[in-house]
Formats: C-alpha cells, sequence, structure tokens
C-alpha cells in the first residue's frame, strides 16, 4: 500500500497551488470541466465551499445538467472513483481478471478506480460462494465511508475514548468503531446534531464533498460569483396605476354598480356633468413613433353596392400662401394613391402624390382627402367607405381604419421632418365611436365608465394643439387608442361596435352636442385611465409630478379577479438584458428596495440590482421602471427570482 505521508504531502501541495493560482484544476480527458458554479447550490447552501472545492479539484463535475445534486447518495462506485481521484488518478495497471466477480471494465464507468481501490487495501469487497463482490451500486454507508477513509489514510493509530462519541456508536455494534472514532477525532465528521452518527444511512454527495474537504485539511477556497441566466419577475396589473383601472370598471359593474357609482369611486371628489362638446378633434393617426416614415399608401375601399361610383374621393393640393387649393384630384374606391415626402435641393420638405397611373401632384404645404358619405363630400351617400393606410409592401401602416371626417396630410417642417397623417372628427359622434380602450362586449355601466372618462380627456387635450402632430391628440398610448372604423363596426353586422356606440350614445344629449364629463373644483377633470393594477391604484404624485386632488389610491380589488388575465404575470429578464438595463458587467440578484407605500402590494418605486463585486445600481421611478424592466407592463412587482 502507498505510504500515507506521502499523499497527504500531494494533497497538501495541491492545495497550495489552487490557492495561489486561484483556478480549478483542469478536467480529466475522459470528463467534462465542471461548471464555475452549480446551479443547484445557491450561495446560500451549507457545504458551498466543499463543493465548489471538489469541483476546482476536478473530483467531480457534476451532472450534464450543470447540476450537482447535492442530497443525492452516493454509490460504492462513485465512491470509488471520487476517492481515486483524490489521489490525483494515478496509473493503474489492470489485471488479467476483475478482483470482483460483479465488476468487469464494460459494466460499470469506474472500473480503474475501483482496481486502484482493491490495490490500495482500502476496499476488500464481500467473501462471497466462488469469489468476492463489490457491489458498485449500492449507496455507500456512513460507516463504510468512515472505513475507506480511515484506510486511505493509511490506518493511523487510534487511542479510543472511554465513551463513545456517538452516542448510537459502541466498539460492539459495528465492525467500524475504531474507524468512526478517528473520523470524529480528526473533525472529518461531527455527527448529527441530536449526538448520533447514523452509521448505516446513505452518504449523500454534499456529505463526501464535506468529508473530502476536511480530509484535505479544509484549504481556502475561492467561491466564483454565481451569476444567474435569467430571472423571473412575477407582478400583476396592466399600466401606470393612476385613476379608473378597466379590469375594476368591469368588475364594480358586473357587481351592479352604476358608470357614476365607477367614476366616484376612481376619480373621488369629482362629479359627473354634462358640457357642450360638439367639437372638431385632430387625431394624428400616422407621422410618429413606430408610424415614423417619408411615405404611405392611401386607398378607400366600400362595401357598397356600385361596383363603378362607390368610394368616390377627392384630394386638394394646397402651397404655401395659397388661400385655395390649386389642384384636386377625384377618383373611387381601390385607387392607390401614394403620399411621399420630397426633399429639395434647397432643403424644403413638400409632399408628392403619385396616382396608380403614375402621374404625380405636388403641394408645398399640405394637402386635403375627403370621401363619400362624410360630412365634407357626398354627405348623402348611402355608402359606408372607409380609409386605409397602408405601408408599401401592402401590410397596415395604422392600427385604424377611418369613416368620418377628413384627413390632413403634411410635413410639418424642417424640425420635424416626418409624413403626418391627421384625422379630424366630430368629438361625440365620430371619435369617440372609435375608441378602442375596452372590450366592447362588457357590461354598459363600464362602457359608459369609458366613454365619459374617454370625452373628458379627449377635452382636456384639445385646449392645445401642436402643428407638430398637425393634432390634438394621438391616435396610440401616448393619449387614447383610436381605431376609428375598426372599433365602430367590430363584429358580425357590427354587433360589438353597436354595443359600444350605443354606451357612448348613452352618455350624450342635445342630439349628440352634448357630453357628460366628469369635473372637479369646476373644471373639467384629467381622467387618466389604464388596464388593472396590483390591488390598488396610486396616487399620481407618486407616479408622476402631477398632483390632482382626484387622483389619488383607492381599493381595487377587482383587478385580481379571474376575468383579468393580468391579474398575475412573469416576466423574464436575461442576464444580458438586465447587465445592460443597470449597466454593469452582471447582475446576481434583483430586488424592489422602495414602493410608494409601506404596503408589499404597493407599486415599485426603486429597483436595485447587484454585482458579482457588491456593486449596486438602481432604477427609480414607478414609470421608468414599468417602461425599462417590464416591458410596459406594470410597476406592481412582486418579485425577482434568479435562474441559473
Amino acid at each position: 500500500m502507498t505510504s500515507p505521508t506521502p499523499r497527504r504531502l500531494r494533497r497538501a501541495v495541491a492545495a497550495a497551488v489552487a490557492a495561489v493560482l486561484l483556478v480549478p484544476a483542469m478536467a480529466s480527458a475522459a470528463s467534462a470541466a465542471a461548471p464555475a458554479r452549480f446551479k443547484d447550490v445557491p450561495d446560500s447552501h451549507a457545504f458551498l465551499e466543499e463543493i465548489t472545492w471538489l469541483a476546482q479539484e476536478d473530483i467531480t463535475t457534476g451532472y450534464s445538467d450543470g447540476t450537482f445534486r447535492p442530497r443525492a447518495e452516493v454509490t460504492r462506485d462513485a465512491f470509488a472513483a471520487f476517492l481515486y481521484r483524490l489521489e490525483g488518478s494515478p496509473t493503474v495497471t489492470l489485471p488479467a481478471k476483475s478482483p470482483f466477480k460483479d465488476i468487469t471494465p464494460t459494466n460499470t464507468d469506474f472500473y480503474e478506480a475501483i482496481v486502484w481501490l482493491e490495490k490500495q487495501g482500502i476496499t476488500n469487497g464481500w467473501e462471497v460462494s466462488g469469489g468476492t463482490e463489490f457491489r458498485p451500486f449500492n449507496t455507500i454507508t456512513r460507516d463504510a465511508m468512515a472505513a475507506f477513509l480511515y484506510r486511505y489514510e493509511g490506518e493511523p493509530t487510534v487511542t479510543l475514548p472511554a465513551k463513545s462519541p456517538f452516542k448510537d456508536i459502541t466498539p460492539t455494534n459495528t465492525d467500524f468503531y475504531e474507524e468512526i472514532v478517528w473520523l470524529d477525532k480528526t473533525g472529518i465528521s461531527t455527527g448529527w446534531s441530536d449526538g448520533t452518527f447514523r452509521p448505516y444511512d446513505g452518504v449523500t454527495r454534499e456529505a463526501t464533498a464535506a468529508f473530502f474537504y476536511r480530509l484535505s485539511g479544509s484549504p481556502d477556497v475561492v467561491v466564483p460569483a454565481n451569476i444567474p441566466k435569467s430571472f423571473t419577475i412575477k407582478g400583476a396589473g396592466f399600466g401606470h396605476g393612476v385613476g379608473m383601472s378597466q379590469y375594476g370598471a368591469q368588475g364594480m359593474a358586473v357587481d351592479g354598480r352604476s358608470a357614476g357609482d365607477i367614476l366616484r369611486h376612481y376619480y373621488q371628489g369629482t362629479t359627473v356633468a354634462t358640457v357642450n362638446s360638439d367639437k372638431e378633434v385632430k387625431t394624428e393617426i400616422f407621422g410618429s413613433g413606430s408610424d415614423s416614415r417619408d411615405r404611405v399608401v392611401l386607398v378607400v375601399n366600400s362595401p357598397g353596392s356600385s361596383s363603378t361610383t362607390g368610394g368616390q374621393w377627392r384630394l386638394m393640393f394646397y402651397n404655401e400662401g395659397d388661400a385655395g387649393s390649386h389642384d384636386t384630384w377625384t377618383g373611387k374606391k381601390g385607387e392607390k394613391l401614394t403620399i411621399i415626402r420630397d426633399v429639395r435641393p434647397n432643403g424644403d420638405n413638400e409632399i408628392v402624390v403619385e396616382r396608380a397611373d403614375g402621374s404625380r401632384q405636388r403641394a408645398t404645404r399640405q394637402l386635403q382627402f375627403q370621401w363619400e358619405a362624410t360630412d365634407f363630400y357626398q354627405s348623402t351617400s348611402s355608402e359606408n367607405p372607409y380609409v386605409q393606410l397602408l405601408k408599401t409592401n401592402g401590410d397596415r401602416a395604422t392600427h385604424g381604419d377611418y369613416r368620418h371626417g377628413r384627413m390632413v396630410i403634411r410635413v410639418p417642417s424642417e424640425t420635424y421632418p416626418r409624413l403626418i397623417v391627421s384625422n379630424w372628427t366630430e368629438l361625440n359622434s365620430e371619435y369617440l365611436y372609435g375608441i378602442a380602450e375596452m372590450p366592447s362586449s362588457w357590461d354598459p355601466d363600464a362602457l359608459q365608465a369609458q366613454a365619459i372618462v374617454a370625452r373628458g380627456y379627449a377635452l382636456r387635450q384639445m385646449q392645445s394643439y401642436s402643428e407638430n402632430c398637425v393634432c390634438h391628440l394621438y391616435d396610440d398610448t401616448r393619449s387614447q387608442n383610436f381605431t376609428g372604423w375598426r372599433k365602430e363596426n367590430e363584429g358580425t353586422d357590427a354587433y360589438y361596435g353597436k354595443r359600444w356606440m350605443s354606451a357612448v350614445n348613452a352618455t350624450t344629449s342635445s342630439s349628440g352636442r352634448d357630453g357628460k364629463v366628469l369635473k372637479y373644483g369646476g373644471a373639467i377633470a384629467t381622467t387618466y385611465y389604464f388596464s388593472s393594477s396590483g390591488g390598488r391604484t396610486e396616487n399620481s404624485d407618486d407616479i408622476w409630478v402631477s398632483q390632482p386632488g382626484y387622483l389619488k389610491a383607492v381599493d381595487d380589488k377587482w383587478s385580481l379577479e379571474s376575468r383579468n388575465p393580468n391579474k398575475a404575470w412573469t416576466r423574464t429578464l436575461t442576464q444580458a438584458q438586465a447587465s445592460s438595463m443597470f449597466g454593469m458587467s452582471n447582475v446576481v440578484s434583483i430586488k424592489v428596495t422602495s414602493r410608494t407605500s409601506g404596503s408589499s402590494m404597493a407599486a415599485a418605486t426603486k429597483v436595485t440590482a447587484t454585482s458579482s463585486t457588491g456593486q449596486t445600481k438602481s432604477i427609480t421611478g414607478a414609470e421608468t421602471i414599468r417602461s425599462k424592466v417590464v416591458g410596459g407592463k406594470s410597476p406592481w412587482i412582486w418579485s425577482f427570482t434568479a435562474k441559473y
């Protein structure tokens, strides 16, 4: 048997070298390298250092899925392999015949290690009829483990104590009393907290790591940071959280509350009032955000019976300084007009229109497009034509179709060099019909509440007008989601569209000239709204800087009911996304470190990431967190869970 002294010296030298180099040993040619960290051994694991050391010494490489499986029990052949690698995988001269009748070079992956174990006298196996068995696939017990390690160390002399160190071990109830006493005296095993050794229990992989580590003198270990591959974010709700929750409105309506009840709950201190709203609202439907392009195709479609004259239109061209149009084109449904922003040699922006036949005309100021069966062109027609805006490849360029009003097309200035298309419609009877903010199948009282807040929001926004968008409002989440005819004509025979129109009409009076809004302190309230919350809405001053007295946090239990698909959600954030987002080389943990109130269900206002070096960086502000961290979902974030 090899002398134990050189063996201990080799281990001491190897540990010293590893401590200096601070890098794991290379894996043997027969196995893959161990990962820097096992994904099932977190920082909190009791044997993190021991398992890390075992991998760094190339005694284990773990499993192919990146796990160590610390609680799995070790078989006798695997334990032989661990000891063999601990010794440095010395060269073994294989015998002509296996030393054990149940072991062959082909029925175990660890034949060489088992032969080495037998040659060193570390194991004798079991004597059976016709030879000796090793029983490689049996779990190694704790008393057998003690015997293996004791023999591996050269069977050092042990002074037996007057009393057993373990209450379940005596000199007579185990064949390995001396070995277990030695294990206790050397500190390799201290047993269990109840004073037992449990000799016949199987040895786990984490315990094996601890025994080998202590056997080798408990060398210093540099544990690499456990860098997660991703983070799972859990949260609830959708939207900014200020004002009326739409799922809350539906829940209240289903519970029998009126539109007025709903609005008074979410905008406390307001009153429902009727105001004149017979106004023209200008909505940018193309030209900024994802729609920012230099050309768009305009076409009129009509489901009417006239195949020759249906869907008629006219396009008027205006130059700078013109009192009226300098040219007018007319046509009918199906003809595609390509609208192009043209930059002149002097840098001026003009508009060029190309017809299907290739003819062109330009305007230095704007175009106005009108079509059949509107207030501006052939108003007595019974047709239902609508306008679509398309990309040059035929795909939709906007998310709506447009039945009402007229369109103004302009390049606003060199400062904002983009093609703008604005739909000008009547607020009550045209614009609101196209607001696609709530499913038309919902309860009428919820729909009426939505119509009232949409009207009030539009009227507040109409107090200002921007030449940069030729609009009061955008057609998307910057203002309100406006899809025009697509909403109004929704469903078979416009069944759902009619439900929504009916809700809008229920909030108007005086033949559609007046409409209901919310007022606060005598002024029309700014009626922000959103999809759903995490159970409670938020104060506007916690989300934005504005602090209207009616935009305060209220109970929103209805958002957490089963009808809401966002009552609970998860989102995955990759390591690359997290490190880029926080501006760090890596991120090992992310936590919500501040909320709008002391409640754990409140919106997050500060999210802090920690790197492997201990550096921390934070993203603050509920709206910033919503847009940057959770892709626009909501600021109601419950947890971040690292995935390895």
